[in-house]
């Protein structure tokens, strides 16, 4: 009996102690949380609506891009044009449904290939600041104060700190350097995860680099060596043509989104089943073993001691 109860501690040691420590902390609401809250929340209600946009009306996505983004920066001065190109990468950032992805896609067209990568890694840098620290403030504080309420989005991200704790700088490093998964999500969630914070900046330093040159490619192909001012004199079938291209990028990255948002509930119920079933049947296996041991003792004391006659 004490070598089953042992066992079932040996068993609760080894869960993940991230999903017992998050599910059972008590949060406390302070003045600061509830202001970066109320901004978190704002900022998710209104990329809602930007989706919802986004969806119904085929050509908003890129007519938004080619007249809010990139018409103010061409013929202005090279310093102009940075400085707006970085506003604009924050700007985004704050509003998910519009992938940095197509920003850097744009970078390419008007800074060309070595000045689209450079510029795109900075602005990249800079969006990442912002977003991480205001997830960090306000948005674990909406989860933390939630619990239950909107728990599946908890779930993801208990499995997303657990993913962190386990693979540190390098499960952001893949995030950032695969191209097809959205970088904004990925800023937000690592402050609402607990990551540390020179693992957070050097792995999305490293990981812009070849996401910026793949979009700075695409922002090139979609050119077709043509000068950027191409893009202002497009006619309708054109906007459509260079429009639906738009889309696809976009359904294909936010699509990876979802199914890592899934997939991430997927996981967390599979661990948690597996504690379940490891506290539930190691004991009773264990007491099998016990009892049978004591079974063939026992069988064993009953036949005759048979003395060595060698």
């Amino acid at each position: 009996m004490e070598e089953s109860n042992i066992i079932t501690e040996e068993v609760k040691e080894e869960r993940d102690p991230e999903i017992d420590e998050a599910e059972s902390k008590k949060f406390q609401w302070t003045k600061d949380k509830i202001v970066l809250a109320i901004i978190f929340s704002i900022i998710i209600l209104a990329s809602i609506a930007l989706l919802i946009v986004i969806i119904v009306d085929k050509e908003f996505l890129f007519l938004t891009i080619r007249d809010w983004f990139i018409a103010p920066i061409i013929g202005i001065h090279v310093a102009w044009q940075v400085l707006l190109f970085l506003a604009l990468m924050v700007l985004q950032s704050l509003f998910a449904p519009i992938p940095s992805e197509l920003i850097l896609l744009s970078g390419g067209m008007i800074f060309g290939w070595v000045w689209g990568t450079v510029i795109g890694v900075a602005g990249s840098m800079v969006s990442s600041v912002i977003t991480f620290y205001l997830s960090k403030r306000g948005g674990r504080a909406i989860i933390d104060a939630t619990g239950e309420k909107i728990g599946i989005l908890k779930r993801s991200i208990l499995v997303f700190d657990i993913w962190i704790k386990r693979w540190g700088l390098w499960a952001i490093l893949v995030g950032r350097a695969v191209p097809v998964i959205m970088f904004d999500p990925i800023s937000y969630a690592a402050g609402l995860a607990k990551v540390k914070d020179w693992q957070y900046f050097l792995a999305t330093f490293i990981g812009s680099i070849p996401r910026s040159i793949f979009y700075v490619f695409l922002g090139q192909q979609l050119l077709a060596g043509n000068p950027i001012e191409y893009i202002l004199g497009l006619t309708p079938a054109e906007v459509d043509d260079v429009a639906g291209k738009f889309n696809t990028y976009f359904f294909i990255i936010f699509g990876i989104l979802v199914f890592m948002f899934i997939l991430s509930n997927v996981i967390y119920y599979l661990l948690k089943r597996k504690q379940a079933k490891e506290a539930s049947e190691l004991p009773e296996t264990k007491e099998d073993n016990n009892t049978e041991e004591e079974t063939i003792s026992q069988e064993d004391l009953k036949e005759p001691i048979k003395e060595d006659t060698s």
